[in-house]
Order: C-alpha cells, then structure tokens, then sequence
C-alpha cells in the first residue's frame, strides 16, 4: 500500500512538473501580440497616447511610401537627453516603432562591425543597420533577407579573398565581385517601378540587380567582412541623387563610384570586369568633384593620388580583364 500511494504521488508531482514546463514553454513560444501590447502600452506610458499614436501613423505613411521611419521611446541620461545610438541608430535601451514592423518592441542587440552597427528588434526578430556617414538613414532587413545576405558575404570571403592581401586587393576583389554579379535595372528604374529591394544590400547581394544605393550598401557589407573602412556618400551625380562610398586604403581615404564604373553596353548589359571603366575608382576630392557634389566628411578628405586610376589600370592588366 505504501509503495502505491508512492508511486501514485510521484506520477502526480511528475505530472504537474511536466505542465509546467509545458505551460512555460508555450508561453515562451507563443504569439507576440500580448507583448507587444505590453510594449505598446509601455510607449504609451513614456510617451502619451496623442505623441505614441502619431507616430504610429507616420511611421504608416513611410511603409506606404517605401520608406524606412521608426521613433522610438528611451530613457534619458543625466542631462535629461536621450544618448544618441550608434551611427545614428536606435538608441540602447530604447522601445521601437517602425515603418517595416508596425509593432513595439524592444531593441534587444548590438551587433558592432567596423563600419556598421546591426541593430536587432526583439518581437519580429527585424534587423536594422545604420552605416558609418549614413546621415541616420537605416536600414531593415527580414531575418531571411539578413541570414541570406550573410551566406553571400561568407561564400565571397572563401572563394575571392586570399590570405595575405593588401588592402587595395581587398578593394579590387570588392568591386570585381560587385561588377561581376550585379546589374543595374535601367528600364524598371526609368519607368519609377524600382523596389526596396533595389535600394539595397539585399537587391545587389541576394537578387543581384540594384540601383546606385544597393550597390553602395553592399559595397559596405563587404568592406565590413574584410575589416577595411568605408563610409556611405549620399550626393549628387548629373543633376540627380546618387551614392557611393569612400575607402580607406593604407592609410589614405579614397572616392569609389561602383556604380558609374559599371558600364551598359549596346545589345547586352555589359558588366563585369571585362567592361570596367576605370573612371571612378579611387579619385581624390578634386577628381571626383568634377562631376560629384557631396557634404565633405569630417576626418575623411581625399587627397592621396597613390592608388587611384593609374594603379587600378596596372592591377586590371597584371590581372586581366577577363
């Protein structure tokens, strides 16, 4: 009888142990939307309802634009101000409205490289990146867009880098990659159809087609997984938006325009290496703003001649433009 009533009692305490698990377990796993109403309420507490409920709706309008808008709540340091995040991002500690999500949540990582910081939401799982000189422009990708942009960086690091490459190799490798394996979509853009995946890293990347901004960012991503610095340059090219990047190469900052490097060619897209132009790669201030018009960067000035085009035009003959 005691041995019964033993094992009747430990049956129901590994019963109840079992439901308790399972009950954590299922909340662990279960849908955000009760926490992302405690969010909400919790911006709304910070913020009032009419600042909370106003910038929800801007941040809409942006979605419905294409744009990538997000505000945000954080607390404030000792001076009563709200610490700047990295590079412009989301500030630490911050609960986050954005045009991509449409949901409160928590920033819940950093993720620091040496010219970018990710940014990481804690209900979606959305990663932001604000680029160095990015002029607070951010921008979001999905976890697959991320987790599939990150295999292109690490196939392009085994089979395109080498050991024991200077930093103007690296750069070449970049933009032959780049001029190799991306296209510009001419006619999608001059008919205003271009997407969000065109303007970024992900188009130029994943998709392989983008328009001067995907390339630029994605020149980013790849300077960023072979630990050479860049900035992101928004200006002016012909009349019209453009962007490109800066690059610094053995202790000198340079102009690189992938994009305007990366010729058309009648009866065939043209790109590659084999059509390269060589026009605007690694030009000082002088060269590049002879057709260029941007905001100078502090601590950034391009003034070194070393590795401009003449050294481009030596390494595409030792190596070919095949």
């Amino acid at each position: 009888m005691r041995v019964k009533l033993w094992k009747s009692l430990r049956d129901r305490a590994l019963w109840a142990v079992s439901l308790l698990l399972l009950l954590a377990f299922m909340v662990f796993l279960s849908p955000f939307s009760s926490y992302a109403q405690d969010w909400a309420q919790a911006a709304e507490d910070s913020l009032g309802r009419q600042q909370k409920e106003q910038m929800e709706l801007q941040a809409q309008e942006a979605s419905k634009e294409g744009r990538v808008q997000i505000y945000w709540s954080a607390p404030l340091n000792e001076a009563g101000q709200i610490n700047p995040g990295i590079n412009d991002g989301i500030p630490d500690d911050s609960i986050f409205y954005s045009s991509v999500d449409q949901v409160w949540q928590p920033l819940v990582k950093n993720v620091v490289y040496p010219n970018s910081v990710h940014q990481f939401g804690g209900v979606t799982g959305t990663v932001y990146i604000s680029w160095n000189n990015g002029r607070g422009r951010l921008f979001a990708y999905s976890q697959e867009e991320y987790q599939a942009m990150q295999k292109v960086i690490s196939r392009f690091v085994q089979t395109c880098i080498r050991a024991g490459m200077t930093d103007f190799e690296k750069e070449m490798a970049i933009v032959q990659y780049l001029v190799a394996n991306v296209e510009y979509p001419y006619e999608r853009y001059a008919a205003g159809l271009d997407t969000r995946e065109d303007h970024s890293a992900y188009g130029a990347l994943v998709k392989g087609e983008a328009v001067c901004e995907g390339y630029a960012e994605a020149f980013c991503w790849l300077a960023d997984s072979l630990g050479l610095e860049t900035k992101f340059i928004y200006g002016n090219y012909g009349g019209q938006l453009h962007d490109w990047n800066l690059v610094k190469l053995e202790g000198n900052w340079y102009h690189v325009d992938v994009t305007s490097d990366d010729p058309i060619v009648k009866g065939g897209n043209g790109y590659g290496w084999g059509n390269l132009c060589n026009q605007y790669l690694n030009l000082t201030d002088a060269q590049m703003g002879e057709d260029h018009w941007w905001e100078p960067v502090e601590g950034a000035a391009c003034t070194a001649k070393d590795l401009g085009p003449e050294a481009v035009e030596q390494y595409i003959k030792l190596y070919g433009r095949g």
